[in-house]
């Protein structure tokens, strides 16, 4: 397992602890969309506090994702996931910047997709834990 990964699994122990490391991912992508969803209705009553809380969190986990990824092993699949993530967190900031719903909605839809994708990995082929 991906020492980012065990990082987030200690810290949300709670949460995740029969979590193997696919789980953790999906799992992680869930608290990415939660966060993107509350910094929404945030934006939507004026909490700007709120709303900050919400999307630094959505993207030190979108960090995790990138921290998780296998930069060595995982080819242009990783270089391809590492800007894309790079690019849901230049997203993320000008969304928090400029107090604009749209941009999380294209971030909410960009994180479904992938979630989508990683959810259907048949269980043979998924990340074996270590």
């Amino acid at each position: 397992m991906r020492a980012s990964i065990r990082k987030y699994s200690n810290a949300n122990a709670d949460n995740v602890a029969d979590a193997d490391p696919h789980q953790l991912i999906s799992i992680i992508f869930k608290h990415i969309l939660a966060n993107v969803a509350i910094a929404s209705g945030a934006i939507t009553r004026n909490e700007i506090e709120n709303k900050g809380k919400c999307l630094t969190k959505a993207i030190a986990l979108v960090g995790e994702l990138q921290d998780s990824l296998d930069m060595e092993n995982g080819g242009e699949i990783s270089v391809n996931l590492f800007d894309l993530y790079d690019y849901i967190v230049r997203i993320l900031v000008e969304a928090n910047v400029s107090n604009d719903t749209e941009k999380l909605n294209e971030v909410k839809n960009l994180i479904t997709e992938i979630k989508e994708g990683w959810d259907a990995i048949p269980v043979e082929s998924r990340i074996k834990p270590s």
